[in-house]
């Protein structure tokens, strides 16, 4: 009888335990969905993943880029950080504020409206699960940094065609006031040489040639 007691007691206090410790995690995890923001998912998941899937952007006042990334940071459970490199190169600080109040749409499709505002964009490397908020020139993808730098390319050559055209109208080249120059040739014609296969040029009227001398005249 003592034997069956004792077993029964180990028995329920070690329910007890297991149930104890079910119950402090179960409400480890409603403190932590309380925390989490409405609309956000309180399962960790990769980013790549998060980034498929619906987001709620609740920065309906503007909110400096940084209280976005430690937005970010909380409600993906992930590392996100801020290309401080990215910002110096736009020329932007930390606190530049953004806004976008939006729900139902995919977590790339509102970093894409969000970060669009301040010409950045996102950069994910999926090895470290680490969202970064950069430029186009940090992010990995080519195709964006070809955009970019044809983008660049394109405003270069407009600026140039800008001067060459200032420079025209200084001069007066193209105008109708201004003097016209001759257009080169590549062969320039020489007054009174023929061609092979034509005759020379008759002598012009009114104008008669000497005749030659004669012997013993």
């Amino acid at each position: 009888m003592r034997r069956r007691y004792k077993a029964l007691v180990l028995l329920a206090g070690g329910l007890g335990v297991i149930l104890f410790a079910r119950l402090g995690v179960r409400a480890q995890e409603r403190e932590r969905d309380q925390a989490a923001p409405r609309g956000q998912s309180a399962i960790s998941i990769s980013v790549q993943d998060a980034l498929e899937r619906p987001y709620a952007f609740p920065f309906a006042a503007p909110t400096a880029l940084s209280e976005v990334c430690q937005h970010l940071r909380q409600t993906l459970r992930a590392p996100v950080v801020l290309d401080l490199a990215a910002l110096e190169r736009q020329e932007l600080k930390p606190d530049d504020p953004v806004q976008l109040q939006l729900e139902g749409v995919r977590l790339k499709t509102g970093l894409k409206l969000l970060l669009d505002q301040v010409g950045l964009t996102y950069h994910v490397v999926p090895g470290d699960n680490l969202l970064i908020l950069t430029d186009t020139h940090g992010a990995s993808d080519p195709l964006d940094q070809v955009v970019s730098e044809l983008k660049a390319l394109h405003r270069d050559v407009h600026d140039l065609q800008d001067a060459v055209d200032e420079i025209t109208l200084a001069l007066g080249i193209g105008s109708e006031s201004g003097a016209k120059m001759r257009k080169p040739t590549i062969i320039e014609e020489v007054p009174g040489e023929t061609k092979p296969g034509e005759k020379p040029d008759a002598a012009p009227q009114g104008v008669n040639e000497r005749p030659r001398s004669r012997k013993g005249e």
